[in-house]
């Protein structure tokens, strides 16, 4: 029992850091967003694919907005206080205040600039509740940047969790009382709101100094470090945004909510690379600030061999399984957005790889040299969703994801490749045979008619039987790590 607690809640080593943090981000992010998914499933039934595209639109606009609340500080933040935990506290506080300042530029966006990109008239009526949901959201993204520096991933599961359990117990009493996208979007504003308050308490030590330690020479260098990394946040929330918002200029409501349904699914996905790489990132970081390149390097092959370990067997049983899962989930009404699902979850493979690159280059500082990169993604993905969107719909908006998606990860394997020759390929043989073996038992048990559940579950077993089979050293480093704890 003590070396479990040992292993949850202390600082040891680098292999037992990033494990832990693994943990507790899993716990946090995919355990709370199963929560979640409970009143998102029941919304999306329950309004319908229009009332509910409504309301991804108007999330879909507060995800465009957040960039600007941001502009790079938190992983600058998480950065800073990893190399330097003696000034972390300096970093917090001077932090903090610029934050506030963007919020309250972001939040004046929102409420007058917000309505213009709306071509959902609904969604106008709920753009001022948007507003409040990225200052919630802004100072509780910066307590967690904060933790994180400090390895502790216990503090921010904890307000995940809080924060998710909030959305899903207010959504259900709200959603009883009026099943409207107004109201469901009001209880995502009241959650984020007690998640935040959540996050200020456990760290009001580092609030109350807010003030004394305010460092007015750290700004320059903050701003300085920061804004390159907001090109990439801006590519993200394209990424992730922009379809939404352009679908609603040349398509319906109804349609955004078919396209939304399964991007949720393919959304709740990315929480998996996004915990690997956010737990490692203090430790690679540190690592860099040491010179340590030959580690640094190791540690990248096996982060990444981890994450398309658990892309290809996701995107293979994606594809063969699209329509059955959207129909069990979401119901026989969302079965229009299946094609523009099985597009999305191919594009994970880029997504899961791209994600613990981006942090890598982010730890390297060489967030400058991905400028004319991003900006050219960006235009890309914009010009691509012109074109497409008009002609395919749904499906086109999935097609410039994808195509963007491999332009964008293909620069990022370039630049990151000039200071750690990490090697992959080498890695990938045994994962995509047992992925293709996986695949084939897939297909068959749906031709069966088996059920999409049992059938997820034995073609989950299959693949990691073929990889035991197969001897993959990183599934045999993964058991030894699970094997440690228990002992």
């Amino acid at each position: 029992m003590s070396k479990i607690k040992d292993f949850l809640f202390k600082n040891k080593n680098v292999k037992q850091i990033i494990a832990k943090n693994v943990f507790w981000l899993g716990v946090g992010q995919v355990g709370s967003r199963i929560i979640r998914a409970f009143i998102i499933i029941y919304a999306a039934r329950l309004l319908g694919a229009a009332e509910y595209g409504v309301f991804s639109y108007a999330l879909g606009l507060a995800g465009f907005f957040t960039v600007f609340a941001d502009i790079g500080l938190s992983p600058i933040l998480t950065r800073e206080v990893a190399k330097k935990p003696g000034r972390g506290s300096y970093y917090f506080a001077t932090t903090f205040w610029m934050k506030i300042i963007l919020l309250a530029v972001t939040s004046l966006l929102v409420i007058f600039l917000a309505p213009q990109f709306s071509g959902i008239e609904a969604a106008k009526a709920i753009v001022p509740f948007v507003a409040l949901l990225v200052i919630f959201d802004g100072v509780r993204d910066l307590t967690i940047a904060f933790v994180r520096a400090k390895n502790k991933m216990e503090i921010e599961a904890l307000i995940i969790v809080i924060t998710n359990i909030a959305i899903t117990v207010f959504g259900f009493i709200i959603l009883y009382f009026s099943a409207t996208a107004k109201a469901f979007t009001l209880s995502y504003v009241a959650s984020a709101g007690i998640g935040t308050i959540a996050a200020i308490f456990i760290l009001k030590e580092e609030f109350m100094r807010v003030v004394s330690n305010f460092r007015k020479q750290l700004i320059r260098p903050l701003i300085k470090s920061a804004l390159p990394i907001a090109l990439f946040s801006i590519f993200g929330i394209f990424m992730i945004n922009i379809d939404i918002i352009m679908l609603g200029w040349f398509r319906s409501a109804e349609e955004i909510g078919f396209y939304s349904g399964g991007l949720r699914i393919v959304q709740l996905l990315y929480i998996l690379p996004s915990i690997i790489a956010v737990s490692i990132f203090p430790s690679l970081s540190k690592l860099i600030g040491e010179n340590n390149h030959e580690k640094a390097k190791k540690l990248m092959e096996k982060v990444i061999t981890v994450v398309l370990l658990m892309a290809f067997p996701i995107a293979v049983g994606g594809v063969i399984l699209g329509f059955p899962l959207i129909e069990i989930v979401f119901g026989a009404e969302y079965l229009p957005g299946v094609n523009a699902f099985k597009i999305l979850i191919v594009a994970i493979i880029f997504v899961f790889v791209g994600n613990v690159l981006g942090n890598s280059i982010l730890a390297y500082d060489l967030q400058r040299k991905m400028t004319k990169f991003v900006v050219g993604s960006a235009i890309a993905n914009v010009a691509l969703n012109f074109i497409l969107i008009p002609i395919y719909g749904i499906v086109g908006a999935a097609i410039a994801t994808f195509a963007v998606q491999v332009f964008y990860n293909f620069f990022l394997i370039v630049i990151i490749k000039k200071v750690n020759k990490f090697l992959i390929l080498k890695y990938l043989k045994k994962i995509i045979v047992a992925a293709v073996i996986m695949g084939i038992f897939t297909f068959i048990i749906n031709w069966l008619g088996i059920h999409v559940i049992l059938n997820i579950i034995t073609s989950a077993l299959v693949y990691f039987a073929v990889l035991l089979i197969l001897k993959e050293s990183t599934v045999n480093e993964l058991k030894l790590i699970a094997l440690s704890i228990k002992k």
